[in-house]
């Protein structure tokens, strides 16, 4: 549109939607004052121009119209044909919907007095039904209400029936839930008879209920538990007495261990706030007395309760409703719920755990505190004995009991503050007496009085839980600890030292200090040895070790000298392979062997010096460490002389009977100044037998009875003694000499020695010239090696 440019033709026929020049004018948001604004700013023309240039537009615009309007003549006046008939057609459907309203009118007034009738009717003959039901349910109520009058007995004003009258009850009050009775006058001027009649049975079920579980009656408890049942009041019938007893049990503790209260049961002065000590002597005594009496009535209503509650679950167990057959403990319990008896037991004895804590508290506890806890096995036996008393009245045939065995530690632990505090001291008591007897110091060692406190004090700690296995067994412990500690204090004070094996000369105050304690702890064992049979077993078992402790540390301490008296004498039977038995012709056989004198002379030394130092002295007759120990020193003494005895080769037969001598002076230097020799058993028939197969002839050893008395090996050696000098002994065969033989012997065993012996006899059996008596002996010695 720019200065010069000439004007489109109007005429021009075109699509003017793609002209340029009309497309602003068909943008939505075109705004003529912008667009002319943009026109007069953007072009170098005058405004009329412009305005020319619009007008041209819109006659051509026009002009366009007009053309396509002729073009499209036919359609429209198509269209207009078509308007005209909708237009007709709408006007008859216009006529017709107004018949059809009118008709629906006419319909809606022909309907309407029959749809009113037909309400009021319905509405009538709801009001008649509700009326007709009110009727039944007043008619039956009053028919119930009859009976149960019927039921009161005109001269006494009971219950001809009650489990019945509250069925009757139950059942009026269901007719009430089942329709709304509320104004009706025939139904009010019965309400307060059925409320009063309500609580009546309900109060005459409860005492019923209650008598029957005071009394064990079963009867009278399933009778009121029928009652209840039929009332709908089943659940409530269990949960009252549990919690009746409950709360009476949790008053009864209370008021038991109430120091206030215990004062003026016992007629004392009031204890101070905190339940101090209320004086002494007679007052406490009084105290104390009064104080168990409360105790023992409190696990009465303990045992009451519980049995009370076990008779009514017995009951609910096996007591069904006549009409429905439900079991009445089903009826009144869940599947997790548990049973009544379980109820009560758990809340019992949490109560009783309560209390008793809080009276063994350091800060309330007081004077009952320390009652309790002195007087503990008291306490435990009461509840023992409670919980006996209620297995006993449980305990019936095809009912489940109240409690089980394994319940009795629940009741015991409810004590347990006391226990602990009652072991406590009991180990404390023990402990200083067992450090008064053995202070553990290498100081003198205590008097024979302190260790007597000392035993007395562990024998009575026994003794006054002898009637409780279970705090028996607990006390067997706290014992035990105290000969631990007693062991401990022992083995401090032993003495050690090279002295300690020198039994030469007389005894030195280090093995004096030792045996002398030895005798202390082995007057303790044996002492509380004596209590082991009396005791319960699991008591006895605990003490036990204990008690071997104790014998470890006596023996250890003596066991040096021991063992050096018998090496001396060992040393001393050596020498015996010194003496000449082969010589014959010997003059003065009827003296012993230097070397039997030297023994016999030694055994007298350490009977003298060391074993008459043990209190009591070592017997037969009063078992003891020092017995065994001595009785252990005279086997190995007349074991070992028998060995060596059997090793004597070449032997002769007066050295023969040099040598029965000796074992008659052994008998008699063992037997009076160690052991009695009958008492010893085997060493002792060893050495009667030896005795006698010095003198048997070789073709008799076999049918002898001395081959069941002797050991194999005792035999084959001895036999060696009548072989020619050819068939050596297996000792001399491996170069030993009879000391370390004896040492080889003790450290093989049995089969392990015969295995050496035969060996060497099967070696040089073959190398010697044997002659007849020769060859009998070796098949003797063959003949024991293979039976053996």
């Amino acid at each position: 549109m720019g200065k010069g440019g000439e004007a489109s033709d109007p005429t021009a026929a075109g699509n003017l939607q793609d002209d340029a020049a009309y497309t602003p004018f068909l943008q939505d948001s075109f705004n003529a004052t912008e667009f002319a604004s943009d026109a007069l700013a953007g072009s170098h023309t005058t405004a009329q121009a412009q305005t020319r240039m619009l007008q041209d537009r819109i006659q051509g615009l026009q002009l366009s119209l007009r053309e396509e309007v002729l073009r499209r003549r036919p359609e429209v006046l198509q269209q207009a044909a078509q308007l005209r008939d909708t237009e007709t057609a709408m006007q008859g459907i216009s006529l017709t919907v107004e018949t059809v309203q009118s008709a629906l009118q006419r319909a809606k007034a022909l309907i309407m007095e029959p749809y009113g009738q037909l309400q009021l009717k319905t509405q009538q003959l709801r009001n008649l039904h509700s009326t007709v039901e009110i009727l039944r349910h007043v008619i039956q109520r009053l028919k119930l209400v009859t009976k149960l009058k019927q039921q009161i007995d005109a001269k006494s004003g009971g219950y001809q029936d009650l489990a019945k009258a509250a069925k009757l009850l139950a059942d009026i009050d269901i007719i009430g839930s089942e329709a709304d009775l509320a104004g009706i006058d025939v139904v009010e001027a019965d309400s307060e008879f059925l409320h009063s009649t309500w609580q009546d049975v309900q109060g005459q079920a409860e005492a019923a209920l209650q008598h029957g579980i005071e009394t064990l009656s079963q009867a009278e408890v399933g009778s009121a538990l029928q009652v209840y049942f039929n009332l709908g009041l089943l659940r409530k019938a269990v949960s009252d007495p549990l919690d009746y007893h409950t709360r009476q049990f949790g008053s009864s503790i209370k008021d038991t261990l109430d120091p206030k209260k215990l004062s003026a049961g016992a007629g004392s002065p009031a204890s101070t706030p905190d339940g101090s000590r209320p004086g002494h002597g007679h007052a406490t005594t009084k105290w104390q007395e009064h104080l168990w009496q409360k105790l023992g009535m409190l696990m009465e209503k303990l045992r009451v309760s519980i049995v009370a509650v076990w008779h009514m679950q017995r009951v609910l167990a096996k007591k069904r409703d006549p009409l429905t057959h439900v079991l009445f403990i089903d009826e009144c319990l869940d599947e997790t719920s548990p049973l009544p008896s379980e109820h009560i037991w758990t809340s019992l004895t949490a109560l009783l755990t309560e209390g008793l804590a809080a009276a063994a508290a350091p800060v309330k506890g007081g004077f009952i505190r320390e009652a309790l806890t002195t007087h503990y096995p008291r306490l435990a036996a009461l509840l023992e004995e409670t919980f006996r008393r209620i297995v006993q009245d449980t305990d019936v045939k095809g009912v489940m009991p109240a409690v089980t065995a394994e319940q009795q530690a629940e009741l015991i632990d409810t004590a347990s503050p006391f226990q602990n505090a009652y072991l406590g001291a009991s180990l404390t008591r023990m402990s200083d007496a067992v450090t008064a007897a053995f202070p553990g110091t290498s100081r003198t060692l205590t008097s024979s009085a302190e260790l007597q406190k000392c035993i007395a004090r562990m024998h009575d700690e026994v003794r006054v839980v002898a009637d409780s296995p279970r705090l028996s067994a607990l006390t067997a412990r706290t014992v035990g600890k105290a000969l631990q500690l007693m062991a401990e204090k022992a083995e401090y004070m032993t003495f050690a030292g090279p002295e300690m094996r020198q039994v030469g000369g007389p005894s030195s105050s280090g093995q004096q200090r030792n045996m002398r304690l030895c005798s202390q702890l082995q007057e303790v064992h044996r002492s509380l040895l004596t209590l082991l049979p009396r005791m319960q077993p699991h008591a006895a078992a605990a003490l036990m070790a204990p008690l071997e402790a104790v014998q470890a540390v006596a023996i250890e301490a003596v066991m040096p000298i021991f063992k050096a008296m018998v090496e001396a004498a060992e040393e001393i039977i050596l020498r015996l392979h010194s003496e000449g038995f082969a010589d014959e012709g010997q003059q003065g056989m009827t003296q012993a062997s230097a070397y039997m004198q030297a023994l016999t002379t030694h055994l007298t030394h350490c009977r003298a010096e060391y074993l008459s130092q043990f209190h009591p002295a070592p017997s037969p007759q009063v078992p003891s460490f020092v017995s065994a120990l001595t009785e252990r020193m005279a086997c190995r003494v007349v074991v070992f002389f028998v060995r060596h005895a059997s090793l004597v080769r070449p032997l002769s037969n007066d050295g023969k009977l040099r040598l029965a001598k000796d074992m008659g002076e052994l008998e008699a230097g063992v037997g009076q100044s160690v052991y009695p020799l009958d008492h010893l058993g085997l060493p002792f028939n060893m050495l009667r037998a030896f005795r006698r197969l010095l003198f048997l002839d070789t073709a008799e050893v076999m049918g002898s009875p001395l081959v069941r008395e002797l050991p194999a090996s005792v035999m084959l050696h001895h036999l060696y003694s009548r072989a020619p000098a050819g068939l050596q002994s297996p000792h001399v065969r491996q170069s030993f000499t009879p000391a370390q033989y004896s040492l080889w012997l003790d450290q093989h065993s049995t089969s392990e020695a015969l295995k050496f012996i035969k060996g060497a006899l099967s070696a040089t059996a073959a190398k010697v010239d044997q002659d007849d008596a020769c060859k009998e002996l070796v098949g003797v010695m063959t003949q024991i090696c293979s039976n053996s």
